[in-house]
């Protein structure tokens, strides 16, 4: 059983911890914040005792859960992973990539596990539209995209605030540059531009930016806080064919030579614990994926018993992170910068 402390209780800890708690495996024994009223409620609702200074829960737990704002991340982060704990953080790792350097090598170090939340990977239909193209039923890679439109008045919150959360850019767009490098790999470079469109927001939010990726392929992603129009779709096209996901939701997919089809993405995935992808039954759907089907929450709790990396460790967070400083200074440029500059 994995004892775990829990560190921030805003919107996104409290929502950890609801999952958590219904878990096995892991047992939450310990809530902390800096706000007691947010703790004492936490912890009240859990039954576990609370407090304001992390450092009191160390010496109980097993692993941390991380839900602190990225400026106020790397001093917590760092504490933990010197005393051993394995580490979970929401994302993105940091804002500064020598930060990011700095908890990698204590996470090494300490030899623990250091998950990032990047929680796409484990949604749908983000994993199914992967996997599909990771057993090569698409081809090759010619372009991958998101857009994601979550209107939000920013001003009086601390993502509002460009020093804090890196802007919609950073804070929102790090999921989808996630993904993106998720089925194209690693970026070659990036083109990008953002948007502050209220006066009252202190921070960019509408981003938009293209990857070139090493291997080939292009990739795109189009985030806001501030489009009055929500919006979703996600799609992959390859040399074979392409699967798109516009905003109902439907998962549309069509192999050349073939009619179009709708997927049902609950059938399309299968659990293979030995990791193979592209088997196909006797109608070619897919039923071996690269990914298991699990929530975020217990594929860290997997890691931690089965002392595997996690999908998204600390690696691929300061990856992500050096393409959103990519985008970051192709904006101040007005042109594309290869991460060969970011390193």
């Amino acid at each position: 059983m994995i004892k775990l402390g829990m560190i921030g209780m805003g919107g996104m800890g409290s929502h950890h911890a609801n999952c958590i708690s219904t878990m096995t495996g892991i047992q939450i024994v310990s809530v902390c914040d800096l706000i007691e009223e947010k703790a004492k409620r936490v912890g009240e609702k859990l039954n576990v005792p609370w407090c304001l200074d992390y450092r009191r829960l160390l010496d109980k737990v097993d692993a941390v859960w991380i839900c602190t704002e990225p400026f106020n991340r790397h001093d917590v982060v760092l504490t933990c992973l010197r005393a051993g704990k394995h580490v979970f953080t929401e994302k993105p790792i940091c804002l500064e990539l020598s930060q990011a350097d700095e908890m990698i090598a204590a996470a090494r170090a300490a030899k623990v596990k250091y998950m990032l939340g990047y929680v796409l990977r484990f949604t749908e239909p983000y994993r199914t539209l992967r996997d599909t193209f990771a057993s090569g039923e698409l081809g090759e890679l010619v372009s991958c995209w998101t857009r994601r439109f979550m209107p939000i008045d920013m001003s009086p919150l601390w993502y509002g605030k460009q020093e804090n959360s890196g802007g919609v850019s950073l804070d929102f767009g790090s999921h989808d540059g996630d993904w993106l490098r998720w089925v194209g790999g690693d970026v070659k470079c990036v083109y990008g531009g953002v948007s502050t469109i209220r006066s009252t927001v202190k921070a960019d939010e509408h981003a938009q930016a293209m990857f070139a990726f090493q291997a080939g392929g292009m990739g795109t992603f189009d985030v806001s806080w501030w489009s009055p129009v929500g919006e979703s779709s996600v799609g992959i096209v390859g040399t074979k064919g392409a699967m798109i996901v516009g905003r109902d939701g439907v998962v549309r997919k069509r192999i050349d030579g073939h009619d179009e089809e709708i997927v049902n993405v609950d059938s399309a995935m299968h659990v293979n614990l030995g990791g193979k992808v592209g088997k196909r039954d006797d109608q070619g759907a897919i039923q071996a994926v690269a990914t298991r089907r699990e929530t975020i929450q217990e594929h860290f709790v997997r890691c931690v018993e089965e002392d595997i990396v996690p999908l998204t460790d600390a690696s691929v967070g300061r990856a992500v992170l050096a393409v959103m400083k990519a985008l970051q200074l192709s904006v101040k440029r007005g042109q594309s910068v290869n991460l060969s500059e970011i390193g």
